[in-house]
Protein backbone atom coordinates (compact mmCIF):
# COMPACT_ATOMS: atom_id res chain seq x y z
CA UNK A 1 0.00 0.00 0.00
CA UNK A 2 1.63 3.23 -1.22
CA UNK A 3 0.92 6.38 0.76
CA UNK A 4 1.13 9.58 -1.31
CA UNK A 5 1.74 12.83 0.52
CA UNK A 6 0.01 14.86 -2.17
CA UNK A 7 -3.27 13.07 -1.44
CA UNK A 8 -3.45 14.91 1.89
CA UNK A 9 -1.70 18.22 1.22
CA UNK A 10 -4.81 19.82 -0.26
CA UNK A 11 -6.92 19.17 2.83
CA UNK A 12 -4.23 20.31 5.24
CA UNK A 13 -3.29 23.47 3.32
CA UNK A 14 -6.89 24.55 3.66
CA UNK A 15 -6.26 25.02 7.41
CA UNK A 16 -2.98 26.94 6.98
CA UNK A 17 -0.50 27.06 4.07
CA UNK A 18 2.51 26.56 6.37
CA UNK A 19 1.23 23.11 7.35
CA UNK A 20 2.55 21.82 4.00
CA UNK A 21 6.12 22.73 4.99
CA UNK A 22 5.68 21.05 8.39
CA UNK A 23 4.27 17.91 6.81
CA UNK A 24 7.10 17.69 4.28
CA UNK A 25 9.56 17.96 7.16
CA UNK A 26 7.92 15.29 9.32
CA UNK A 27 6.83 12.83 6.63
CA UNK A 28 10.29 11.38 6.09
CA UNK A 29 10.77 10.80 9.83
CA UNK A 30 7.30 9.29 10.10
CA UNK A 31 8.00 6.92 7.21
CA UNK A 32 11.04 5.58 9.08
CA UNK A 33 9.04 4.56 12.17
CA UNK A 34 5.62 3.72 10.69
CA UNK A 35 4.34 1.05 8.36
CA UNK A 36 2.18 2.11 5.39
CA UNK A 37 -0.91 1.46 7.52
CA UNK A 38 0.56 3.56 10.32
CA UNK A 39 1.36 6.37 7.89
CA UNK A 40 -2.19 6.32 6.62
CA UNK A 41 -3.52 6.59 10.17
CA UNK A 42 -1.06 9.41 10.83
CA UNK A 43 -2.19 11.43 7.80
CA UNK A 44 -5.88 10.64 8.28
CA UNK A 45 -5.50 11.84 11.86
CA UNK A 46 -4.04 15.12 10.66
CA UNK A 47 -6.94 15.55 8.27
CA UNK A 48 -9.43 14.82 11.05
CA UNK A 49 -7.82 17.40 13.34
CA UNK A 50 -7.82 19.91 10.50
CA UNK A 51 -11.56 19.38 10.07
CA UNK A 52 -12.10 20.39 13.71
CA UNK A 53 -11.24 23.97 12.71
CA UNK A 54 -9.40 24.57 16.00
CA UNK A 55 -6.44 26.36 14.43
CA UNK A 56 -3.17 25.47 12.79
CA UNK A 57 -1.17 25.01 16.01
CA UNK A 58 -3.14 21.90 16.91
CA UNK A 59 -2.43 20.22 13.57
CA UNK A 60 1.22 21.31 13.56
CA UNK A 61 1.77 19.96 17.08
CA UNK A 62 0.25 16.64 16.09
CA UNK A 63 2.35 16.31 12.93
CA UNK A 64 5.57 17.11 14.78
CA UNK A 65 5.16 14.88 17.83
CA UNK A 66 3.55 11.69 16.56
CA UNK A 67 6.70 10.26 14.93
CA UNK A 68 8.48 10.68 18.28
CA UNK A 69 5.61 9.06 20.17
CA UNK A 70 5.42 6.21 17.67
CA UNK A 71 9.14 5.55 18.03
CA UNK A 72 8.69 5.08 21.80
CA UNK A 73 5.36 3.23 21.98
CA UNK A 74 4.58 1.80 18.55
CA UNK A 75 2.26 2.94 15.79
CA UNK A 76 -0.90 1.44 17.31
CA UNK A 77 -0.92 4.40 19.70
CA UNK A 78 -1.66 6.83 16.83
CA UNK A 79 -5.37 6.04 16.70
CA UNK A 80 -5.61 6.27 20.50
CA UNK A 81 -4.10 9.76 20.43
CA UNK A 82 -6.49 10.87 17.69
CA UNK A 83 -9.49 9.45 19.56
CA UNK A 84 -8.39 11.24 22.74
CA UNK A 85 -8.11 14.54 20.86
CA UNK A 86 -11.55 14.10 19.32
CA UNK A 87 -13.10 13.47 22.74
CA UNK A 88 -11.41 16.55 24.16
CA UNK A 89 -12.56 18.73 21.26
CA UNK A 90 -16.04 19.02 22.76
CA UNK A 91 -14.72 19.75 26.25
CA UNK A 92 -11.76 22.11 25.92
CA UNK A 93 -9.97 24.48 23.57
CA UNK A 94 -7.72 23.68 20.65
CA UNK A 95 -4.83 25.25 22.54
CA UNK A 96 -5.18 22.73 25.38
CA UNK A 97 -5.39 19.84 22.91
CA UNK A 98 -2.19 21.15 21.29
CA UNK A 99 -0.59 21.19 24.76
CA UNK A 100 -1.66 17.57 25.18
CA UNK A 101 0.08 16.61 21.94
CA UNK A 102 3.18 18.56 22.98
CA UNK A 103 3.24 16.58 26.24
CA UNK A 104 3.09 13.20 24.52
CA UNK A 105 6.79 12.77 23.63
CA UNK A 106 7.71 13.31 27.28
CA UNK A 107 4.89 11.04 28.47
CA UNK A 108 5.86 8.31 25.98
CA UNK A 109 9.52 8.51 26.97
CA UNK A 110 8.89 8.61 30.73
CA UNK A 111 6.12 5.99 30.81
CA UNK A 112 7.82 3.78 28.25
CA UNK A 113 4.81 1.64 27.38
CA UNK A 114 1.81 2.01 25.07
CA UNK A 115 -0.65 0.76 27.69
CA UNK A 116 0.60 3.27 30.24
CA UNK A 117 0.38 6.04 27.65
CA UNK A 118 -3.23 5.06 27.02
CA UNK A 119 -3.76 5.40 30.77
CA UNK A 120 -2.28 8.89 30.56
CA UNK A 121 -4.73 9.83 27.79
CA UNK A 122 -7.60 8.49 29.90
CA UNK A 123 -6.46 10.60 32.86
CA UNK A 124 -6.40 13.74 30.72
CA UNK A 125 -9.93 13.01 29.51
CA UNK A 126 -11.16 12.48 33.08
CA UNK A 127 -9.57 15.74 34.24
CA UNK A 128 -11.22 17.61 31.38
CA UNK A 129 -14.52 16.77 33.09
CA UNK A 130 -13.48 17.25 36.73
CA UNK A 131 -10.77 19.93 36.62
CA UNK A 132 -10.73 21.46 33.14
CA UNK A 133 -8.99 24.62 34.33
CA UNK A 134 -6.17 22.55 35.73
CA UNK A 135 -5.27 20.93 32.41
CA UNK A 136 -3.38 23.86 30.92
CA UNK A 137 -1.03 24.40 33.89
CA UNK A 138 -0.57 20.66 34.46
CA UNK A 139 0.37 20.00 30.84
CA UNK A 140 2.81 22.90 31.02
CA UNK A 141 4.58 21.18 33.94
CA UNK A 142 4.37 17.60 32.70
CA UNK A 143 8.15 17.25 32.34
CA UNK A 144 8.68 17.88 36.04
CA UNK A 145 5.70 15.79 37.11
CA UNK A 146 6.66 12.70 35.13
CA UNK A 147 10.30 13.00 36.18
CA UNK A 148 9.11 12.34 39.75
CA UNK A 149 5.86 10.38 39.49
CA UNK A 150 4.62 7.16 37.95
CA UNK A 151 1.31 7.26 36.09
CA UNK A 152 -0.42 5.99 39.25
CA UNK A 153 1.23 8.71 41.31
CA UNK A 154 0.28 11.38 38.77
CA UNK A 155 -3.31 10.15 38.83
CA UNK A 156 -3.53 10.35 42.63
CA UNK A 157 -1.83 13.76 42.67
CA UNK A 158 -4.20 15.14 40.02
CA UNK A 159 -7.36 13.64 41.52
CA UNK A 160 -6.54 15.12 44.92
CA UNK A 161 -6.31 18.60 43.42
CA UNK A 162 -9.44 18.12 41.33
CA UNK A 163 -11.49 17.06 44.36
CA UNK A 164 -10.03 19.54 46.85
CA UNK A 165 -10.44 22.62 44.65
CA UNK A 166 -13.37 21.70 42.43
CA UNK A 167 -15.12 25.02 43.11
CA UNK A 168 -12.06 27.13 43.91
CA UNK A 169 -10.65 28.02 40.51
CA UNK A 170 -7.84 30.21 41.82
CA UNK A 171 -6.44 27.52 44.10
CA UNK A 172 -7.13 24.86 41.45
CA UNK A 173 -4.87 26.71 39.03
CA UNK A 174 -2.23 27.21 41.72
CA UNK A 175 -2.33 23.50 42.59
CA UNK A 176 -1.88 22.29 39.01
CA UNK A 177 0.82 24.92 38.45
CA UNK A 178 2.82 23.38 41.34
CA UNK A 179 2.62 26.72 43.18
CA UNK A 180 0.66 25.71 46.30
CA UNK A 181 1.94 23.97 49.43
CA UNK A 182 -0.70 21.25 49.04
CA UNK A 183 0.51 20.57 45.52
CA UNK A 184 4.14 20.21 46.60
CA UNK A 185 3.16 18.12 49.63
CA UNK A 186 1.15 15.68 47.48
CA UNK A 187 3.97 15.58 44.96
CA UNK A 188 6.39 14.47 47.67
CA UNK A 189 3.87 11.99 49.07
CA UNK A 190 3.36 10.28 45.71
CA UNK A 191 7.00 10.37 44.69
CA UNK A 192 8.50 6.88 44.48
CA UNK A 193 12.07 5.92 45.22
CA UNK A 194 13.32 4.55 41.89
CA UNK A 195 11.46 4.78 38.59
CA UNK A 196 11.88 1.93 36.12
CA UNK A 197 12.38 4.30 33.22
CA UNK A 198 15.45 5.77 34.97
CA UNK A 199 17.06 2.33 35.35
CA UNK A 200 15.95 0.60 32.16
CA UNK A 201 19.17 1.14 30.22
CA UNK A 202 21.29 0.00 33.19
CA UNK A 203 19.18 -3.14 33.53
CA UNK A 204 19.47 -3.90 29.82
CA UNK A 205 23.26 -3.56 29.99
CA UNK A 206 23.35 -5.66 33.18
CA UNK A 207 21.39 -8.55 31.68
CA UNK A 208 23.33 -8.39 28.43
CA UNK A 209 26.60 -8.56 30.38
CA UNK A 210 25.36 -11.72 32.11
CA UNK A 211 23.70 -13.70 29.33
CA UNK A 212 25.11 -12.05 26.22
CA UNK A 213 21.66 -11.40 24.79
CA UNK A 214 18.91 -8.81 24.89
CA UNK A 215 15.77 -9.10 26.97
CA UNK A 216 12.63 -7.05 26.46
CA UNK A 217 11.75 -5.20 29.67
CA UNK A 218 8.58 -3.15 29.90
CA UNK A 219 7.20 -1.04 32.76
CA UNK A 220 3.77 -1.90 34.11
CA UNK A 221 1.63 0.09 36.52
CA UNK A 222 2.19 -1.45 39.96
CA UNK A 223 -0.24 0.56 42.06
CA UNK A 224 -1.63 -2.43 43.96
CA UNK A 225 0.08 -4.32 46.76
CA UNK A 226 0.10 -7.81 45.26
CA UNK A 227 1.59 -6.87 41.88
CA UNK A 228 4.22 -9.34 40.72
CA UNK A 229 6.49 -9.10 37.68
CA UNK A 230 5.45 -11.48 34.92
CA UNK A 231 6.49 -12.71 31.50
CA UNK A 232 4.07 -12.48 28.58
CA UNK A 233 5.03 -13.28 24.99
CA UNK A 234 8.74 -13.12 25.93
CA UNK A 235 8.35 -9.61 27.37
CA UNK A 236 9.24 -9.08 31.03
CA UNK A 237 6.73 -6.76 32.70
CA UNK A 238 8.42 -4.92 35.57
CA UNK A 239 6.91 -2.58 38.20
CA UNK A 240 7.07 1.03 37.03
CA UNK A 241 8.63 2.08 40.36
CA UNK A 242 10.08 0.49 43.49
CA UNK A 243 11.10 1.79 46.90
CA UNK A 244 14.32 0.90 48.66
CA UNK A 245 14.04 -1.68 51.44
CA UNK A 246 16.42 -0.90 54.25
CA UNK A 247 19.92 -0.74 52.78
CA UNK A 248 18.85 -2.43 49.54
CA UNK A 249 18.46 0.27 46.89
CA UNK A 250 15.78 0.41 44.25
CA UNK A 251 18.39 -0.33 41.58
CA UNK A 252 19.45 -3.50 43.43
CA UNK A 253 15.82 -4.58 43.68
CA UNK A 254 15.41 -4.05 39.96
CA UNK A 255 18.61 -6.00 39.25
CA UNK A 256 17.51 -8.92 41.41
CA UNK A 257 14.04 -8.98 39.85
CA UNK A 258 15.17 -8.62 36.25
CA UNK A 259 17.88 -11.29 36.66
CA UNK A 260 15.34 -13.69 38.16
CA UNK A 261 12.88 -13.13 35.32
CA UNK A 262 15.65 -13.44 32.72
CA UNK A 263 16.69 -16.74 34.30
CA UNK A 264 13.15 -18.04 33.82
CA UNK A 265 13.35 -17.17 30.12
CA UNK A 266 16.77 -18.79 29.71
CA UNK A 267 16.27 -21.97 31.72
CA UNK A 268 12.62 -22.89 31.19
CA UNK A 269 12.42 -25.59 28.53
CA UNK A 270 8.81 -26.64 29.01
CA UNK A 271 5.85 -25.30 30.91
CA UNK A 272 4.63 -27.06 34.05
CA UNK A 273 1.16 -28.46 33.48
CA UNK A 274 -1.49 -27.20 35.90
CA UNK A 275 -3.83 -30.06 35.04
CA UNK A 276 -5.59 -31.48 38.13
CA UNK A 277 -3.72 -29.05 40.39
CA UNK A 278 -5.20 -26.36 42.60
CA UNK A 279 -3.88 -22.76 42.45
CA UNK A 280 -2.34 -23.29 45.90
CA UNK A 281 -0.48 -26.40 44.71
CA UNK A 282 0.79 -24.45 41.70
CA UNK A 283 2.08 -21.75 44.05
CA UNK A 284 4.23 -24.26 45.95
CA UNK A 285 5.48 -25.82 42.72
CA UNK A 286 6.37 -22.33 41.54
CA UNK A 287 8.31 -21.70 44.74
CA UNK A 288 10.55 -24.70 44.04
CA UNK A 289 10.76 -23.87 40.33
CA UNK A 290 12.11 -20.43 41.27
CA UNK A 291 14.85 -22.18 43.23
CA UNK A 292 15.63 -24.48 40.29
CA UNK A 293 16.16 -21.68 37.80
CA UNK A 294 18.14 -19.66 40.35
CA UNK A 295 20.40 -22.67 40.89
CA UNK A 296 21.02 -22.75 37.13
CA UNK A 297 21.77 -19.03 37.04
CA UNK A 298 24.10 -19.13 40.06
CA UNK A 299 26.10 -21.95 38.46
CA UNK A 300 26.91 -19.59 35.59
CA UNK A 301 27.06 -16.36 37.59
CA UNK A 302 27.91 -17.02 41.27
CA UNK A 303 27.51 -13.36 42.20
CA UNK A 304 23.75 -13.65 41.80
CA UNK A 305 23.56 -15.76 44.95
CA UNK A 306 24.62 -12.84 47.15
CA UNK A 307 22.13 -10.55 45.40
CA UNK A 308 19.15 -12.88 45.84
CA UNK A 309 20.19 -13.96 49.34
CA UNK A 310 20.18 -10.34 50.54
CA UNK A 311 16.48 -10.11 49.69
CA UNK A 312 15.62 -13.28 51.60
CA UNK A 313 17.39 -11.93 54.69
CA UNK A 314 15.31 -8.74 54.87
CA UNK A 315 13.77 -8.20 58.30
CA UNK A 316 10.19 -6.99 57.89
CA UNK A 317 8.78 -4.36 60.25
CA UNK A 318 5.20 -5.61 60.04
CA UNK A 319 4.10 -9.10 61.15
CA UNK A 320 3.12 -11.61 58.48
CA UNK A 321 -0.58 -12.04 57.78
CA UNK A 322 -0.30 -15.82 58.32
CA UNK A 323 2.06 -17.91 60.43
CA UNK A 324 3.15 -19.97 57.42
CA UNK A 325 4.52 -17.00 55.47
CA UNK A 326 7.76 -16.68 57.52
CA UNK A 327 8.15 -20.46 57.21
CA UNK A 328 7.92 -20.24 53.41
CA UNK A 329 10.38 -17.37 53.35
CA UNK A 330 12.77 -19.51 55.40
CA UNK A 331 12.22 -22.44 53.03
CA UNK A 332 13.12 -20.26 50.04
CA UNK A 333 16.40 -19.45 51.79
CA UNK A 334 17.01 -23.16 52.47
CA UNK A 335 16.60 -23.88 48.75
CA UNK A 336 18.92 -21.05 47.74
CA UNK A 337 21.69 -21.83 50.23
CA UNK A 338 22.46 -25.45 51.13
CA UNK A 339 24.34 -24.34 54.26
CA UNK A 340 21.21 -22.88 55.86
CA UNK A 341 19.13 -24.77 58.43
CA UNK A 342 15.76 -24.10 60.03
CA UNK A 343 14.09 -25.29 63.24
CA UNK A 344 11.65 -27.36 61.16
CA UNK A 345 13.08 -30.84 60.52
CA UNK A 346 10.52 -31.69 57.84
CA UNK A 347 11.34 -28.55 55.87
CA UNK A 348 15.04 -29.28 56.25
CA UNK A 349 14.40 -32.76 54.83
CA UNK A 350 12.61 -31.34 51.77
CA UNK A 351 15.43 -28.85 51.20
CA UNK A 352 17.98 -31.65 51.55
CA UNK A 353 16.15 -33.62 48.83
CA UNK A 354 16.31 -30.57 46.57
CA UNK A 355 20.07 -30.14 47.02
CA UNK A 356 20.71 -33.88 46.67
CA UNK A 357 18.89 -34.05 43.32
CA UNK A 358 19.34 -30.63 41.74
CA UNK A 359 22.71 -31.20 40.05
CA UNK A 360 21.47 -34.21 38.09
CA UNK A 361 17.94 -32.86 37.55
CA UNK A 362 18.68 -29.15 37.05
CA UNK A 363 16.94 -29.17 33.66
CA UNK A 364 13.98 -31.25 34.81
CA UNK A 365 11.09 -29.17 36.13
CA UNK A 366 9.40 -32.36 37.34
CA UNK A 367 11.71 -31.98 40.33
CA UNK A 368 9.86 -28.74 41.10
CA UNK A 369 6.52 -30.47 40.56
CA UNK A 370 7.31 -33.33 42.96
CA UNK A 371 8.82 -31.23 45.75
CA UNK A 372 6.17 -28.53 45.39
CA UNK A 373 3.34 -31.02 45.80
CA UNK A 374 5.13 -32.65 48.74
CA UNK A 375 5.48 -29.23 50.40
CA UNK A 376 1.78 -28.57 49.87
CA UNK A 377 0.87 -31.98 51.33
CA UNK A 378 3.10 -31.37 54.35
CA UNK A 379 1.46 -28.03 55.17
CA UNK A 380 -1.99 -29.38 54.35
CA UNK A 381 -1.51 -32.20 56.87
CA UNK A 382 -0.59 -29.57 59.46
CA UNK A 383 -3.61 -27.46 58.42
CA UNK A 384 -1.21 -24.60 57.75
CA UNK A 385 -1.89 -23.78 54.09
CA UNK A 386 -2.72 -20.05 53.82
CA UNK A 387 -5.44 -18.77 51.52
CA UNK A 388 -4.48 -18.06 47.92
CA UNK A 389 -4.92 -14.33 48.58
CA UNK A 390 -2.26 -14.46 51.30
CA UNK A 391 0.04 -16.68 49.23
CA UNK A 392 -0.12 -14.23 46.33
CA UNK A 393 1.06 -11.48 48.68
CA UNK A 394 4.10 -13.33 50.02
CA UNK A 395 6.78 -10.79 50.81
Amino acid sequence: MAIKLEDYEFYLEDTAPEIRDVLEGTFSEAAHVMSPAGLQNYLEGARGLSNLRRGKDLVISYLQVMPLVTKECGEDIITDCIAAAMKLSSMTSGEVIALLFNSLPTAARRLGDAELLRGYLTLIHQLSATAARGLRPMLSHIDELLSKLTLSGLRRWANFGAQAYRRDFQNLTAYFSLESKDSQAMLQKERRGTLFIDTQRKLNFYLRALWGRDFFLRPTGADFTDFKPYIQQHIVHMPDAVDAIGEITGLELYRATSAHMAAHICYTRRRISAEQLSPAQMFFIGLVEDARIEYKAIKEFPGLKKLWRSLLLIEHNTPAEHQTIPLLEQFALLLLDSSERSDDDELNALAHRFHADIEQRQDDNRLSWNLGVDLFNLLSARKEVPSLRILDRIR
